[in-house]
């Protein structure tokens, strides 16, 4: 394609820049998860706008949690979360978590041992993986708690 019999480049002296990643579903489900649990308000910036983290976001606040946008000019999707403190005030909740994996899987292990009996229900399509086993699992369980 190109007939360039050699090419010389010199050194990398040093680099300047800022580089902003794209989020991670994982992640930022996983930061909402800690600031719904925790005491006090968590600022969270740059969170990732996905199905998966709208799902988390709208299952605590279903279970409690508040949740306010903030507006920030140095970075977008920025909220302010009101912890619960690791304790629910909400008597009963359906939680629905659709395909959200990265929320389903954390959301069920946090909430396996909170009577009373809690439960979120995964999409058709999801209920023939590991998850419906987990769920069934975490079932068992809060009924033993309860």
């Amino acid at each position: 394609m190109f007939n360039i019999p050699h090419l010389d480049i010199p050194p990398l002296l040093g680099a300047a820049g800022t580089v902003r990643l794209p989020g991670s579903k994982s992640i930022s489900n996983r930061v909402l998860l800690l600031a719904g649990l925790s005491s006090g308000t968590t600022t969270v910036h740059d969170l990732l706008d996905s199905d998966d983290t709208q799902v988390m976001l709208e299952a605590l606040r279903t279970l409690g949690c508040r949740i306010e946008p903030i507006e920030s000019a140095t970075s977008a999707n920025s909220l302010r979360i009101t912890g619960l403190g690791g304790r629910l005030d909400v008597r009963e909740a359906a939680l629905f978590l659709g395909n959200a994996g990265t929320a389903m899987r954390p959301l069920t292990a946090a909430l396996a041992g909170v009577p009373p009996f809690m439960f979120g229900w995964p999409s058709k399509s999801m209920t023939c993986t590991q998850i419906a086993r987990m769920l069934y699992s975490g079932f068992q369980r809060s009924l033993l708690l309860s």
